[in-house]
């Protein structure tokens, strides 16, 4: 009886035990559209400002952001910093590209990862106000529209991207700043 109960101890305390950002991030092993349904992104292509969002695979930094209690798995990057109005641009990609199909809406949390004291706050939460427009073509450029100006600094942001077949979502490690200029808008859906 006490093997038996050290023994649950220990399987409980291993579950609870921190993913590294490998397991985190992985796709499931589901066959079909059913492999994009934990929806950590791998059913999309996504752009940012003109670069392609990279898996975020430096484990100190995903420890360090995943420390923040911002309850969102971020399993994706932009290296070089982006504008605060940045543009995005979404497709159906991936590993399953036909999961989502025509892109129809995208969604925003803008969560300011310098903003979050650990002394004060017990998680951060999402920016009041900002939201994603189309620049015309939702298959072309969206932009990123806020209430109050971002401030320069590390932020995740979390796109949730529809389409008429399903969505999927990748929340993205970035640094923002206001002096860079956003990438030139695409109206008509076409692509470049």
């Amino acid at each position: 009886m006490i093997l038996e109960t050290l023994g649950t101890m220990l399987l409980s305390v291993a579950a609870q035990a921190p993913h590294s950002q490998a397991e985190r991030c992985a796709h499931n092993d589901a066959k079909g559209e059913m492999i994009c349904v934990n929806r950590l992104g791998h059913c999309m292509d996504l752009s940012i400002d003109g670069q392609k969002t990279a898996p975020l695979t430096d484990e100190a930094a995903a420890k360090r952001v995943h420390a923040i209690k911002h309850d969102q798995d971020v399993c994706w990057q932009i290296a070089q910093p982006v504008s605060t109005k940045l543009r995005v641009e979404a497709k159906a990609g991936g590993i399953f590209p036909s999961f989502l199909g025509k892109i129809e809406k995208i969604s925003v949390n803008v969560y300011e990862l310098d903003a979050f004291d650990p002394k004060v706050d017990s998680r951060l939460d999402d920016i009041n106000g900002a939201e994603m427009v189309a620049d015309g073509n939702p298959n072309g450029t969206w932009q990123l529209k806020s209430e109050r100006p971002l401030k320069a600094g590390e932020y995740v942001i979390v796109f949730r991207v529809f389409g008429v077949g399903n969505w999927d979502k990748q929340a993205v490690l970035l640094t923002l700043d206001p002096k860079l200029a956003p990438a030139a808008a695409d109206k008509t859906g076409v692509g470049k």
